[in-house]
């Protein structure tokens, strides 16, 4: 019919998409506010876990890590370092070959640490015949006064060397892989890694762990 107008439809800036599931999505500006949001909002997390580093009592970790490593017999050495101590002195681990050891990270600000230090202390002096030796690794994040305040306050006389470097991780432990404190090595006498654990140390996983070491 003359004069007659077209069907009105929705204007085109302010239509959809149609998905091929013929499911109406919502205009792409919305979508795109949407993505730089999402963006946002994990970056913003990532950051607060990054600034929050050392005063974090656990650990934020993106993927998932085994509790328990065991490494064959001879395999795998654990990887030499000299550092110095709380008290001023030096840490060398070439010197301690021949010896069973428990390489401890931690540090004074983290919890499971900070619980897990009387069974160190303990397990240190009842396996002193045995030539068993705790070397602690200070993670380079914290405090050495505060560290060494807490140690001397807990009875902790084995040796703690200072990691070095700057930022979260050490030298030391990033050439260990450490994914998290505290994380514990036992070493055999002959240098090599037998027993990783991850996490806070247990009575009972020290004496499973322990005779991995011990022997000959």
């Amino acid at each position: 019919m003359a004069g007659s107008q077209p069907p009105a439809g929705p204007p085109p800036a302010a239509a959809g998409v149609t998905a091929p599931s013929g499911r109406h999505l919502p205009p792409l500006p919305v979508l795109v506010a949407v993505m730089v949001a999402v963006a946002l909002a994990t970056a913003t997390l990532g950051w607060l876990a990054w600034r929050s580093g050392g005063r974090q009592a656990d650990s934020v970790r993106l993927v998932p890590v085994p509790t328990v490593r065991t490494y064959p017999p001879g395999k795998e050495p654990a990887p030499e370092f000299r550092l110095t101590t709380l008290d001023g002195g030096t840490v060398d681990l070439a010197a301690y070959r021949g010896r069973p050891l428990l390489i401890n990270f931690w540090a004074s600000w983290c919890r499971p640490c900070v619980k897990e230090f009387p069974l160190l202390r303990a397990v240190r002096e009842r396996h002193r015949a045995d030539g068993l030796e705790v070397i602690g690794v200070l993670a380079s994040s914290d405090s050495p006064a505060k560290a060494r305040a807490f140690a001397r306050r807990n009875g902790g006389t084995w040796p703690v060397g200072i990691d070095r470097g700057g930022g979260p991780a050490g030298e030391t432990t990033i050439a260990y892989g450490v994914a998290g404190l505290p994380e514990t090595f036992f070493v055999r006498r002959d240098g090599s890694l037998a027993v990783l654990q991850l996490g806070e140390l247990t009575e009972q996983g020290l004496r499973q762990h322990l005779g991995s070491i011990l022997g000959p």
